[in-house]
This record gives structure tokens, C-alpha cells and sequence, in this order.
């Protein structure tokens, strides 16, 4: 049987939430990442896991998951895209489809890395269990109009998937009598 080699943001993810667990001063630096004035101070973590600092579309989302990651309680990534991981957590579904509708006009990546700090920080706090290696390969990919447009229809559909199915499955019955 083949083992599949972990991605590049699985590896971070990993690494992220390995050290986070043994040195509460790394996490507090890395948690700092999530302002652009503090940013700095994660610079050297960053670097040490070859994240080029000169490439805005590569520092940003890496900074911002590295962020997130400093919050999680559970100590693992979870499985949930980040649609699925915001209908899980929010208490107003009208609430959570505003939330998710800012960042489906989200044309630039650092716009949706701007609009997804807070989120992420009220998804920690709910512990949703996003999968921040599948959300830092959609930011890695942002950038690129094809991509863009599938990641966002990706989200959309996560965050409105079950109320597609169950009315799919409805009009089945219907039309089935």
C-alpha cells in the first residue's frame, strides 16, 4: 500500500500545531502574525519552514493559518472545508451566509485574508474543526481567476450543501409519487 507524502501546507499545519503544544511563547509569537503591524514578529518562524516573506501571496496566508493554528485547543486539524466549518459554528444561519457572502466578492487574496481573521478567530473559539491545510492551499490558489472561482463555489457549497441535498432528495420523493 502507498503512503501518500503530506502536502506542503499539511507539513506546516502539522509542524504549527507540534510546536504550539510544547512552547506557549511559539504560539504567542505566532499569534501575532494575525495583525500585519505585529506580523513581524513570526517572521522567523516563516522563514525556518521556507515561506518566501518577500511574496505577499505566499507570506499572507501562511501567516494567517499560522495565526489560526496558535488558537486551536484541539491540538489536530480537523476535517471541514471552510464553508462546512462556518454552518457548524454559527447560531444565525443568516448571520454565517453575510459572513460567507463577503467572502465570496472577494476578488484579491489579501482581501479574503483580511476578511478571514476574525472569522477564524471565531471559528477557534467555537472549535469548528476546520481543515486549515485544505484552507491555506485555497489562499495559495486564490490568486489564480480559475482557481478563485472554484474555491469559491467549493465554500458555497459547504456552507449551503445540506439544504441543496435535503431538497434534492425531497423533489426525488416528490417526484417519485
Amino acid at each position: 500500500m502507498e503512503s501518500k507524502e503530506p502536502t506542503r501546507s499539511q507539513r506546516f499545519v502539522a509542524a504549527m500545531l507540534e510546536q504550539c503544544a510544547r512552547d506557549k511563547g511559539f504560539a504567542a509569537r505566532l499569534r501575532r502574525a494575525d495583525n500585519p503591524d505585529t506580523e513581524p514578529y513570526a517572521y522567523g518562524i516563516l522563514c525556518a519552514l521556507g515561506v518566501d516573506l518577500k511574496q505577499d501571496e505566499e507570506r499572507c496566508p501562511f501567516a494567517l493559518i499560522g495565526a489560526a493554528l496558535s488558537r486551536d485547543k484541539r491540538g489536530r486539524d480537523g476535517d471541514l472545508g471552510l464553508g462546512e466549518a462556518l454552518r457548524h459554528c454559527v447560531e444565525d444561519e443568516e448571520q454565517g451566509a453575510a459572513r460567507l457572502r463577503r467572502l465570496l466578492v472577494c476578488r484579491r487574496q489579501e482581501e479574503v485574508c483580511r476578511l478571514l481573521r476574525p472569522l477564524l478567530a471565531y471559528m477557534a473559539a467555537k472549535e469548528a474543526p476546520l481543515c486549515h491545510a485544505r484552507l491555506l492551499d485555497e489562499l495559495l490558489d486564490f490568486p489564480s481567476e480559475k482557481a478563485r472561482r472554484r474555491i469559491r463555489l467549493r465554500w458555497a457549497q459547504g456552507y449551503y450543501g445540506h439544504d441543496v441535498e435535503a431538497e434534492t432528495a425531497e423533489e426525488g420523493e416528490a417526484c417519485a409519487s
